[in-house]
């Protein structure tokens, strides 16, 4: 995931922080209904961040990775933005 942050976006990492520690609780957790709430979580945010002027696409590919770091298509997809 190094090649997300192109240089001169450090702010890119800060934006899209939240949308990282959702993630990281849906990967933790087992309990269904926990998930849920973070999904909806994420939901909201997704929205939030496209309402700011976020790319959908760029956005899609983030969360389809972040939904599953180790998913080498998913990475490789997100880098060639």
């Amino acid at each position: 995931m190094s090649g997300f942050i192109k240089p001169g976006h450090h702010c890119l990492k800060t934006l899209f922080s939240i949308l990282y520690n959702y993630y990281w609780f849906i990967r933790l957790t087992r309990n269904a209904s926990v998930q849920r709430k973070y999904y909806r979580l994420v939901s909201k945010e997704k929205k939030r961040l496209i309402d700011s002027g976020v790319d959908r696409e760029e956005l899609r590919l983030l969360c389809r990775y972040l939904a599953n770091p180790r998913n080498r298509f998913a990475e490789r997809n997100l880098n060639s933005l």
